[in-house]
């Protein structure tokens, strides 16, 4: 929110007639929405820390990776069979 719709916000909330446990309790409340919202956060920052550490393998589903894998094992070249009698 940008400050024009926070004091809005702020001159809608003077305007209730909130006695002072009702705000104490709104303020609680927020209070336990932005401690949350900061785990939460905290928990995104870890797995995107941990996301960045798989590199390319990153969104890709276990078929694609199966597949990615075993193409890789396959070498580039065919191996031929040479008679040592030669």
């Amino acid at each position: 929110m940008n400050a024009i719709k926070l004091n809005g916000l702020w001159g809608y909330l003077q305007g209730l007639s909130l006695t002072a446990s009702n705000q104490r309790w709104l303020g609680e409340r927020l209070i336990e929405a932005s401690a949350t919202r900061d785990v939460a956060s905290e928990e995104e920052r870890k797995l995107k820390k941990l996301n960045e550490l798989f590199g390319v393998w990153e969104g890709k589903d276990g078929e694609r990776m199966e597949n990615a894998i075993r193409e890789a094992r396959i070498a580039s070249y065919e191996r031929e069979l040479v008679s040592m009698n030669d």
